[in-house]
């Protein structure tokens, strides 16, 4: 079982929602969108299906265009990968609390994701720049 870490999560998160294009092939990538997934759940809170939809329907809209997660989509492998537990007559959901796929570090449930993706956004537009006044210094003849 592979264990996440705050750090990991937020270099993985960030660089899988800003570049990712379809849903990850790599176990560990695909588990991190999971976990992002459902830390707006609350644990031992029962949710109807339409009220998790809700839910993974905000998540979706955020972060989960660029691999054609819908709210359906997502909530059915959420339930498959055992983040979230279905009961048998199919009306209501728990997230999962122990016996997860993979543990992580408790720090991540407090983490703003859409704050996260903005910050990774700036750090990517700094770069680019200063990677672009470099260039434009290499490329000035010299006298």
């Amino acid at each position: 079982m592979s264990h996440i870490t705050a750090s990991q999560f937020k270099d993985r998160f960030a660089a899988l929602i800003l570049g990712g294009r379809d849903l990850p092939k790599k176990r560990f990538d695909r588990h991190i969108l999971f976990i992002s997934a459902t830390l707006g759940l609350h644990p031992h809170r029962q949710y109807s299906e339409s009220e998790l939809n809700g839910e993974l329907q905000e998540w979706s809209t955020l972060f989960g265009g660029n691999f054609g997660l819908d709210y359906v989509s997502l909530r059915r492998y959420l339930v498959d990968e055992h983040y979230i537990r279905r009961d048998s007559a199919g009306r209501s959901y728990e997230l999962v609390t122990t016996d997860l796929p993979c543990t992580f570090d408790r720090s991540i449930e407090r983490l703003d994701l859409e704050e996260l993706i903005t910050e990774a956004r700036k750090a990517r537009e700094l770069k680019k720049q200063q990677h672009m006044k470099k260039s434009e210094g290499s490329a000035s003849p010299k006298t």
